[in-house]
């Protein structure tokens, strides 16, 4: 059987040194290079674009320009191990109608990396699935290795570039895909290492409102209004006051920076879950 082509779409600000490493990892996949074509997605590119950066709308706009059957979507600081695509081509053979994450390590400690997660949408709590041996279900495949087919892509619509500037556009498409009867799963002889979120790093409680703003976000889109309002008790006057106390991490007042932009963007995130749902 041929083998298929594959677009590999790395979004970028265009300032992270780890790039070249990630690129030079890909022509040293063991997979025929005629059948790899590199989308590299610049913020240059989205400006262009008339878009102001996000993750979302990065691989959005790339994939409209991939021409391989499977997608294949990363990050900047991720170096791929050379049988990597190779193990995921033979898993979507066995498994057509699936979206497939990987197992991923620590690019410098080489310490487990969670490639997938679960969430209670009751509790808003998110947990880390990893995979050993065998693979592993989860609910939500991370976006720094996520693999699937163009056909499952476009029946998706691709990410919804609500979830901005990161975050949870992953977890979106993967709970949009189980809900249309797409399976996610962790791979684990696809292997990746990655130097883990450097650009949010920079600025950690820019990060931590990114995340509550578009956990929120996910919430509402996602979640019933029973569901919604016990999540949002749970995470507003316990979860997050808690960690912000004992961890002393400088969260709490992002948390409420997401909180707010939430509900100035109600309207709009209700508009969304509406089209979701026709």
């Amino acid at each position: 059987m041929a083998d298929p082509t594959i677009s590999i779409i790395i979004p970028t600000a265009g300032d992270n040194p780890l790039l070249d490493e990630c690129l030079a990892s890909i022509k040293k996949l063991h997979y025929p290079p005629e059948q790899i074509q590199t989308v590299v997605i610049t913020n240059q590119d989205l400006h262009k674009a008339g878009k102001e950066f996000s993750f979302a709308a990065s691989v959005n706009h790339a994939a409209r320009k991939a021409k391989g059957a499977y997608l294949y979507i990363t990050n900047d600081d991720i170096v791929l191990r050379p049988d990597t695509v190779r193990a995921w081509v033979d898993a979507v053979r066995e498994f057509p109608n699936t979206i497939l994450g990987a197992k991923i390590r620590d690019k410098d400690t080489n310490k487990p990396l969670a490639p997938g997660y679960t969430m209670s949408l009751w509790t808003g709590i998110a947990k880390p699935v990893f995979t050993s041996n065998i693979p592993t279900p989860c609910d939500w495949v991370s976006g720094c290795a996520l693999f699937l087919s163009r056909r499952i892509w476009n029946k998706l619509k691709g990410f919804d570039e609500g979830f901005a500037p990161g975050y949870f556009e992953d977890f979106d498409l993967c709970l949009r895909a189980k809900k249309a009867r797409v399976n996610c799963l962790l791979w684990p002889s696809a292997e990746v290492l990655h130097a883990e979120t450097t650009t949010f790093n920079r600025n950690k409680p820019k990060k931590y409102e990114y995340w509550y703003r578009n956990k929120i976000r996910f919430l509402t889109k996602q979640a019933s209004p029973l569901q919604l309002a016990t999540a949002l008790t749970l995470q507003y006057a316990l979860f997050t006051p808690a960690r912000a106390i004992v961890k002393r991490d400088g969260r709490l007042l992002p948390a409420l920076k997401g909180l707010h932009w939430n509900i100035r963007q109600l309207s709009n995130t209700l508009a969304s879950r509406r089209k979701m749902r026709t």
